[in-house]
Parts: C-alpha cells; structure tokens; sequence
C-alpha cells in the first residue's frame, strides 16, 4: 500500500476514537444515507455503526448468497464483514483483510460480540492475500483499494482468489477533477510524496472512473460498470462511486488473448516466434520414432509440425485455444493427416494417447497451483505409459513477462516441486532463444517420463 505508515497512523487513531470528526461522513447515519437496510443494523451490535466510515454500499449489486465465501478489503473495524455474514449465514465464510493492527484487533472483537464464528481477519496485505486461488466467491471492498499504490497488483490478486464468475462490488473515491494531474494508468503509483492530509481525505490514491475501468478490465474482469455515484466526498476532487465486475474465467481469457494476437500480428515476427525449432526437434527424434504420436499442445503457428512432416513422422495432433492460428498453420502445410484442436489447454479431454507431449511455451503462463495441477493431470491421462513430455519454459532470472502477460521461470528445483508422483522429472536443458528482434530470452527445456503404473 502507498504510505503505508501514514495510513495505519490515520486508521489507527479512527480505531482508538471512532466519534472523532476526521472531516468525513461516519456513524450510522452515513450508514443509512448509503442504502444499508434498517433489518442489517438491528442484525448487528450498535456499537459497530460509530465505526461506519463507508464511501457507498458494496451490496447492492453484489448478490450475496447464503454459503458463500466474502472477502472484504479493507475491513477496517469490521461494519460490512457483519452485513456480510448476515448474507452468508452460518454455512457461509467470511474474511476480512486490513493492514492496520488496531482495526484488525477491533474487528475481531465485533465479530466476537456479535457471537458469529465464521468470520475471520487477516492483517496482510492487498497484494499477496494469504489465501487458495479460486477460494473466494465474492470481493468487497468499502474505500480502501483507492490507497493502494500499485493496483494492478491488488486486481490481479483479487482475480486470483476469487472462482470462476467470481464477482467484485466495491465503493471507492475517484477523481472528479477536470485535470487529473495526481495520477495516471501508466504511474500506477500516484502522489508519491503527498501528505498527510491527502492521504487522510483519500485524494492520493485516487483515478478518474474510466482510468479504473479500464485497470480492471485489463485485469481479466468484464461487466465492468461504474454502477452510480454515491453522497461521499472528501475533497473537492473526490466523489465516491462505486463498482461491479464479474471474473473471466481463464480459458475465456486466454481464448480471447490468444485470438486477438494471431489476428493482429505478424506470427514471423513475435518475440517467441523460432525460424528453424531445432532444440525441440531434436529432443523429440531422441525419443521418439517416425511411427510415434505426438501432441504439440499450445502449438500457436509454430514451425515445428512443418519439420516433422519433413522428418517423416505422420501421426500429429496440433492443440491450442486460438482457432486463428490453427488456420494460419492449415493453410501453411496443407496435410490432410494432420489433426487439429482447438481447445483449451485445461479442458482438454483425448481417448487417443499420445507417445510424445510438446509444450514449447504454455506452463508458464500458469500462474495458479490449481491451473499447473490441472496441466499435469490432463497432460499424464493423455499419455501412453513410459512415455514423454517435452516441455519448454522461461528460466529463473531470465523474462517475467511474454505476449503482455506474465509468466512463471522455471529451474530444476522448481519444476520437480510441481510435478505429480505419476511424472518423472528425467533431465533438464538451458537454451538461448534468438528472438526475431536479434535479442535473447532464456530457456529451460524439461524432459518428464509418465511413470508405469
């Protein structure tokens, strides 16, 4: 979070003295001016309400259902993780995150005099929730993730936590100004060196609405809507909204991704794009005949399934999420034996196995455990017995990034903590890539055996 010291000092004073006038709206008739219904505050202990800080009211579109799992960014003393388990009941969860000790303490000690024992806080930070991928079924926040510094992080981290078609309704201040000198898309740090006072009025942390729109959307969320302006204000620069998005699911995602690159670039001359596949190639005749069936899963338009056929192999299966490039690649070789897939890589379901597994460039863009277990499960049940995987990524210390979005680096170590007892981790190989750009990214080639039952 920017300023992280400014802030919990701020907050903590509003934990020690919520009835102090900090220059905004609190209580529970700022409660009530937001919409929160009349049966929440009989629900909950009255003395949670003094606490009540809010910049709109996350619920409104939030569709809370009975069992399902909350977390709240930014919890503070803890006003909407009660409204919360209101909505899940008993046989839902709760969890609240803040990075202020004292607000932590004092929601911990609400959840307790309001005897719900299914609501939990953490003191952590936005940008590395100390939560399971895909654990979360809804996201609130209430004015908090305006003083983030970098939120491309924290959206990132809220789509990690959250399932499938997850949601997330949130309250926040933007920037109403007509020049929005304090912050931009680009900085993703805003007000580096504001003070206190525009910390304390949430004027540092803010973006205009299309600003956040648009961050969020590149975040992998869609239905993003700015869903209404609220009565909070701080400054004369500031206004509270308030937000909805729904997560795309990831093979969604990477359909869409994938697509729009092999429909608006050049496949000769993307970074990872290779002339002459040699390194693969030459793994795949150490294990394999020309009589062998192999599988290049995630193939793009690459090169590789032009020198097989050259090599004499016969029996190819191409598998990738874009059907673009799929085209592009039917269109190059024209061979009718040649079978092409267009399926993401996670939901990929074969009664044929296959001898060889080639993955050039796909794990690593797997950023969740559940994603990496679920490759190795669909790549071991597509595999015949003792056979090979040949697969390819980014080294440790090398490139965090391919194609605008990010990756995982592998070394030795790393890729044998995540593989399965069905799978063998045999050898692996470094490998420098000359980009068409004539620059270098550095590789590791992994070769894993699916043990005999």
């Amino acid at each position: 979070m920017a300023d992280n010291k400014q802030i919990i000092e701020l907050y903590t004073k509003l934990a020690q003295n919520p009835t102090k006038d900090f220059g905004w709206d609190k209580g529970l008739d700022n409660a009530k001016a937001h919409g929160y219904k009349q049966e929440w505050i009989d629900a909950t202990p009255p003395e949670v309400w003094e606490y009540c800080a809010a910049v709109g009211n996350p619920f409104t579109y939030a569709d809370i259902q009975e069992g399902d799992t909350v977390l709240d960014l930014g919890c503070g003393a803890g006003v909407d993780l009660m409204v919360s388990r209101l909505h899940v009941g008993k046989s839902g969860r709760v969890i609240g995150v803040d990075i202020t000790p004292k607000m932590v303490e004092t929601a911990q000690e609400h959840a307790k005099l309001a005897g719900f024992t299914n609501v939990e806080i953490l003191e952590n930070s936005f940008e590395a929730i100390a939560l399971e991928d895909e654990s979360v079924d809804v996201v609130i926040s209430n004015g908090a993730i305006n003083l983030t510094a970098c939120k491309e992080s924290v959206f990132t981290e809220i789509y990690r936590v959250l399932k499938p078609k997850g949601k997330i309704s949130f309250a926040d201040m933007i920037d109403i100004s007509k020049e929005a000198e304090c912050c931009n898309i680009e900085q993703n740090s805003c007000c580096a060196s504001a003070g206190e006072e525009d910390w304390a009025n949430c004027v540092a942390g803010t973006m205009r609405e299309s600003e956040l729109i648009e961050l969020i959307q590149k975040a992998s969320f869609e239905n993003v809507t700015c869903t209404g302006m609220t009565h909070y204000t701080t400054s004369e620069t500031t206004q509270g909204a308030t937000f909805f998005a729904t997560k795309i699911p990831a093979e969604k995602f990477r359909n869409s991704h994938w697509e729009n690159i092999f429909q608006t670039k050049d496949y000769t001359q993307v970074l990872w794009h290779q002339n002459s596949p040699k390194k693969s190639l030459d793994f795949i005749r150490s294990f394999a005949k020309t009589d062998a069936t192999i599988i290049d899963a995630g193939c793009g338009a690459s090169l590789i399934v032009d020198n097989l056929l050259e090599l004499g192999y016969k029996d190819i299966t191409l598998l990738d999420t874009a059907s673009t490039s799929l085209e592009l690649v039917k269109k190059r070789i024209n061979n009718l034996h040649v079978k092409y897939v267009c399926d993401d890589i996670l939901t990929f379901e074969t009664q044929k196995k296959f001898d060889i597994w080639h993955d050039r460039a796909v794990f690593h863009f797997l950023l969740s455990k559940k994603e990496r277990q679920r490759y190795f499960e669909v790549l071991s049940n597509s595999l015949k017995e003792n056979a090979t995987a040949i697969i390819a990524t980014f080294k440790v210390n090398g490139e965090i990034q391919c194609a605008g979005l990010d990756i995982i680096a592998y070394d030795y170590k790393k890729m044998l903590e995540e593989l399965p007892k069905s799978l063998e981790l045999i050898e692996s190989e470094e490998y420098t890539h000359i980009t068409p750009k004539e620059s270098e990214q550095k590789y590791i080639y992994f070769i894993i055996k699916k043990r005999s039952q």
